[in-house]
């Protein structure tokens, strides 16, 4: 009898640790150059790197810097042979350049171009808001150069200010089309980034992780009205495993304590992940062994 409950028992724990094994969330955990907007691209790998950052969501048009020309931005028409230097500079920081955006063009070949660049450049997630015109076509291209997108959702003028518009959008379309959530933009346009997170449960590419004050301005993260326990919780729920990219849209060199406090927050949350991730290896094994 006892040697049958030790089957039973390992069955179980066997089947458990296989189903949450394939499911455990790995985030990325990176920054949104945009934070930095007033540095240079190069001095802004520098700050992320100093702050341990790993990831990078870059926007278009930042000043590269340093070991470039004074008048050299990213932007996709930079020639074959800056492409390269800018993929050493990301590779010596140990910095993976892992999406471009927030992407806004008027025209389909500029979308043609933009996507044609992320391929070269070895980018994963675009960020994005197409016209809603374009939306067939940019599903497209993200087939034809096997890249996700994540529609982003500023504020009004933006259509994507409201959630049931991005939702109406995305359906029936491939999974390669998805969302990038601004928590912060959600709550100054009246949503709940909770209860809109679960609208788009299994859509979530990437995460702008910031907090706000009761005047809708950053704020250092934890301390204002934003419900970050929450957010990370519901991530969690949803097996989340894209990029989770801090943002600032007002920033100032004080807070790189604040960002490095997110950083803490974030890689503690991971580490917790991880180590739920270690338990049920460890069943299996276990359970593989007894069996």
């Amino acid at each position: 009898m006892k040697c049958f409950k030790l089957l039973i028992l390992s069955v179980i724990l066997c089947f458990t640790a296989c189903k949450e094994e394939t499911k455990q969330p790995e985030w990325k955990l990176g920054i949104q150059t945009y934070t930095f907007h007033k540095f240079t691209l190069m001095e802004t790998l520098d700050r992320s790197k100093d702050l341990g950052l790993h990831y990078a969501e870059a926007y278009f048009f930042q000043t590269l810097g340093k070991n470039f020309t004074d008048t050299a931005y990213l932007n996709f028409d930079i020639a074959d042979n800056v492409k390269k230097q800018l993929k050493e500079e990301f590779a010596k920081r140990d910095i993976t350049l892992y999406a471009f955006g927030v992407a806004f063009y008027d025209t389909t070949e500029e979308w043609e171009r933009f996507f044609s660049f992320s391929k070269d450049m070895g980018i994963h997630t675009v960020t994005c808001e197409p016209k809603l015109e374009h939306l067939d076509f940019v599903e497209k291209l993200a087939l034809k150069y096997n890249i996700e997108v994540a529609i982003h959702n500023h504020p009004a003028p933006s259509v994507y200010a409201d959630p049931d518009v991005l939702f109406d959008a995305l359906e029936g379309r491939d999974r390669i089309m998805g969302v990038c959530a601004d928590i912060g933009h959600w709550k100054r346009t009246g949503n709940d980034p909770v209860e809109t997170l679960k609208k788009f449960d299994g859509r979530i590419k990437v995460v702008h992780i910031k907090d706000l004050d009761e005047k809708m301005r950053d704020t250092t993260w934890g301390t204002g009205i934003l419900q970050v326990k929450e957010v990370l919780n519901e991530l969690k729920r949803q097996r989340f495993n894209g990029l989770v990219s801090v943002e600032y849209e007002d920033f100032g060199d004080s807070q790189l304590d604040d960002i490095k406090k997110v950083w803490n927050i974030l890689t503690r949350t991971q580490t917790r992940i991880q180590r739920k991730r270690l338990i049920y290896r460890t069943a299996f094994i276990i359970a593989r062994l007894v069996l």
